[in-house]
């Protein structure tokens, strides 16, 4: 089995969209940890904030099969083929690490830029995992909040797992 953490956004019903969303990947991957959700605004494109959040999931396959079932999610709520890569999304679901996988993998390249750029990312990742490495070059991944540190981004709420029902 994979360990995987996805990069999950939203900023279209983004509660709602983010929800549905972890309960329709569990389907298909076996979640394991659920970061804190983050609201930052919209980067690239004059647009409503997004709500954002990280996932520890394990998957019993490769980089290209994951990536394929997460294209079809994301179809599922919505996503054409063809949207521009800044734009508004009800459901936005990006491979950050899968494993220690480095350069290009089925078209990925491992691990995810965003992990060193934006705030929206590397702090939940974080927050899941604090001693995790890029397997880039070996060293944890909390050196890159530093390059971060001007961006907005608010806590908004606890996992799902955390909440209380009703």
């Amino acid at each position: 089995m994979a360990r995987v953490f996805l990069g999950l956004g939203s900023n279209i019903e983004a509660e709602v969209n983010l929800r549905a969303g972890i309960e329709r990947l569990q389907r298909d991957v076996t979640l394991v940890a659920e970061s804190p959700w983050y609201r930052s605004p919209a980067v690239g494109f004059d647009g409503p904030d997004f709500v954002n959040l990280v996932l520890e999931v394990s998957f019993d396959g490769g980089v290209g099969e994951l990536n394929q079932r997460l294209k079809r999610i994301e179809t599922e709520f919505g996503r054409a083929a063809d949207a521009v890569k800044f734009s508004s999304r009800a459901l936005d679901i990006d491979i950050l690490l899968f494993n220690d996988l480095c350069g290009e993998h089925d078209g990925l390249q491992l691990p995810r830029d965003d992990i060193r750029r934006f705030a929206f990312v590397i702090q939940p990742l974080l927050d899941i995992s604090p001693q995790a490495i890029d397997p880039q070059n070996g060293q944890t991944l909390s050196r890159y909040l530093n390059d971060v540190q001007d961006q907005p981004l608010t806590l908004i709420t606890a996992p799902l797992s955390q909440r209380s029902a009703g």
